[in-house]
């Protein structure tokens, strides 16, 4: 594609006011009037409103920008005072015009040939030679224009002078010498900012239509403008995004075929790194990774962590490793070899990954460490999705440790979703439905899922089995790990958890080769637990002596729980129910006792201060038994309360909360 020409300069209220002061510093006062950092921070200043970098201040903004400079008050108060509105505004069109006849003095060359004293290839100085000649090209009309926006600027209209210039050949009279950029309405980005915001707030229509009027625009004189492949990948990014994947391959299969005809191998990359993101078609179909080739962007070989972190990948965690340091190796390649923009997000996003792989695995610790990482580099209250992502898992993990209103409290910071898109938001109200559903089915509230949650789920991911037994599983969602798990739990409850001891082995195996040790963790439990139905207790009490030192330390309460439970009747029944094995258990039935109150999970509460109370009795401890048998009461009296609670205030009210930031983040 040819290179665009440049975009013509229009002269806006903001370039008159620096060339104003521009002006002051170099012909009305000396350098030596003003202190050294004074006048350091007034170069600053202005350097950042020249470069443009940002939305230009106003005139009150600038004027307090200044003031805020170290030795604002040492002989700078003759400074202010002349850069009052009523000095700096011109009283008619032929003030202008002196004013920037002045300032030709400053950019043209000298007769006796010396440099003239803003030298043109400085900053100041090209960027008083190209308002100049800006102003050259104007008309009477378009003077006097520029004159009455500049008025209105200055005395507090921040839009005045800002709107769109239409460069129609007929009515276009501001200009009075027209050059080529002049005589067309060259591609600007307003219309891709409306589309970013509309993708944004998710509205679809809006951001289609955005996309078209950005894409129609005049980009260079050629017949074809040779980008409509581009188009099309961004319109297939926002149907991703949105979870409409059937959308998304087909304008992705059209974006590709134009990439080939336009010979775009650039574009072609992207749009097939896009396509490699999409779940397969086929059932049981590998997804297809992407191999290190010129052009490909790191995120897409970080993706692949994804895909390989799934458990149908059959994989173990090593292999998610191996891609993330491929990937670093790849955007260091990106950012020193191929010159692109360094963005920081990008940078964090491999710790946001690994600290998903750590959990994945069954390190916490480590898991919170990268996450740490991510949190204290990532903006605050921004669009960061490495830094809502941690934030959801963070919060997800406090809840499975008990701490449910915590979490909750988490989430709803309004650093934590002010700066949410609507895609993003549906994830974070998903989340504190997810940590809702948790504490009611460990609370046993089943009326309060039924009635009120449940109506309300938000769009997303859901596996009620992952909550309660006798639930059946979305369609795609099984896994070769968890699906055994859940069978032999549900088995357990009605006493044939031996008629599943095949299936377990094979999950024990798949999260052994896999690496996934917290589920394997679980296994080893369940299979100790199966173990005392054949008698094999001192088998089953060895198993389980062998993973309780990676248990004990408390990542994972319940787990920690179910452990020290079925060890502790495991020693009973190794020792023969002898007094010695009874009391070797009571440490950890004291250890599961805690853990499920914090929990609040009634039911296995109850389970462990029932064996409790008879141990007491057992050895004779009379008070202690009766204080068991006191919290096993209130256990279950607490049990029935909650089973038959419909609403809670603070739940009803979190969820209304929950829809009002929606409602204020979708009408921004």
């Amino acid at each position: 594609m040819e290179e665009p020409p440049p975009i013509a300069h229009t002269l806006r209220p903001h370039h008159i006011s620096l060339l104003w002061i521009v002006m002051l510093l170099n012909r009305q006062y000396s350098r030596d009037k003003f202190h050294p950092a004074f006048l350091l921070h007034l170069y600053r200043v202005l350097l950042t409103e020249i470069a443009e970098v940002s939305h230009p201040k106003t005139y009150k903004e600038l004027l307090a920008a200044f003031r805020e400079g170290p030795h604002s008050d040492d002989g700078a108060s003759t400074l202010f005072n002349s850069l009052d509105p009523h000095y700096v505004d011109f009283q008619n069109v032929d003030t202008m015009t002196n004013f920037f006849h002045d300032l030709a003095k400053l950019v043209m060359e000298k007769k006796n040939g010396d440099d003239s004293d803003l030298h043109r290839r400085s900053l100041f100085g090209y960027f008083s030679r190209r308002c100049y000649v800006s102003f050259m090209k104007l008309s009477f009309a378009g003077v006097n224009q520029l004159r009455n926006n500049y008025h209105r600027w200055v005395f507090g209209d921040a839009s005045a002078g800002y709107e769109r210039v239409e460069k129609d050949l007929i009515t276009y009279d501001t200009v009075l010498l027209k050059t080529h950029a002049d005589e067309y309405q060259w591609a600007v980005s307003d219309a891709y900012a409306e589309f970013e915001k509309d993708v944004a707030v998710s509205d679809s229509n809006s951001a289609s239509e955005s996309l078209r009027r950005y894409f129609e625009q005049h980009f260079h004189d050629g017949n074809d403008s040779g980008i409509r492949h581009h188009a099309l990948l961004n319109l297939s990014r926002m149907h991703y995004l949105r979870h409409e994947f059937a959308a998304t391959r087909k304008f992705l299969t059209e974006a590709i075929e134009i990439s080939r005809a336009a010979g775009d191998h650039w574009g072609l990359q992207h749009c097939q790194s896009l396509l490699h993101r999409l779940p397969p078609t086929d059932k049981g179909q590998k997804p297809a990774l992407n191999e290190i080739q010129p052009g490909l962007h790191p995120l897409e070989v970080l993706f692949d962590v994804e895909k390989l972190l799934r458990v149908s990948s059959e994989q173990p965690l090593s292999a998610s490793f191996e891609k993330i340091i491929q990937s670093v190796a790849l955007y260091d390649l990106w950012i020193t070899m191929q010159a692109h923009v360094f963005d920081e997000s990008e940078l964090l996003s491999q710790h946001a990954v690994q600290s998903i792989i750590w959990s994945a695995a069954g390190c916490e610790k480590l898991a919170a460490i990268e996450e740490n990482i991510v949190t204290a580099f990532s903006e605050i209250a921004g669009d960061d999705n490495n830094a809502i992502t941690i934030h959801l898992n963070r919060a997800y993990r406090r809840a499975r440790q008990g701490s449910y209103e915590d979490a909750i409290a988490m989430l709803l910071e309004p650093d934590i979703w002010r700066g949410l898109s609507i895609t993003d938001y549906a994830r974070w109200a998903a989340q504190i439905w997810h940590v809702l559903v948790l504490r009611a089915s460990r609370r046993g509230q089943d009326r309060q899922y039924n009635d009120f949650l449940k109506p309300r789920r938000p769009a997303g991911t859901y596996n009620s089995k992952e909550y309660f037994f006798n639930a059946t599983a979305p369609p795609g969602s099984t896994s070769i790990i968890r699906d055994p798990l859940y069978e032999v739990m549900q088995m357990r409850q009605v006493g044939q958890a031996a008629a599943t001891v095949e299936q377990l082995l094979k999950a024990l195996w798949h999260a052994e080769f896999q690496n996934r040790y917290g589920s394997y963790r679980v296994g080893v439990i369940l299979l100790a637990d199966i173990g005392l139905e054949f008698g094999l207790t001192k088998r089953s009490k060895r198993i389980l002596e062998e993973i309780m030192p990676q248990v004990i330390d408390g990542d994972d309460m319940e787990q920690r729980g179910l452990a020290c439970f079925t060890l502790a009747r495991c020693l009973i029944a190794a020792g023969e129910r002898s007094a010695g094995s009874i009391r070797a258990a009571l440490p950890y039935l004291d250890v599961a006792e805690k853990d499920y109150a914090a929990l609040e999970m009634f039911r296995s509460l109850a389970d462990v201060q029932c064996l409790l109370s008879v141990l007491y009795h057992n050895l004779g401890m009379v008070k202690e038994r009766d204080e068991a048998a006191e919290r096993q009461l209130k256990t279950e009296e607490d049990m029935k309360k909650a089973a038959v609670v419909v609403n809670e205030t603070w739940v009803w009210e979190v969820w209304e909360l929950v829809c009002d930031v929606g409602a204020a983040l979708a009408k921004r």
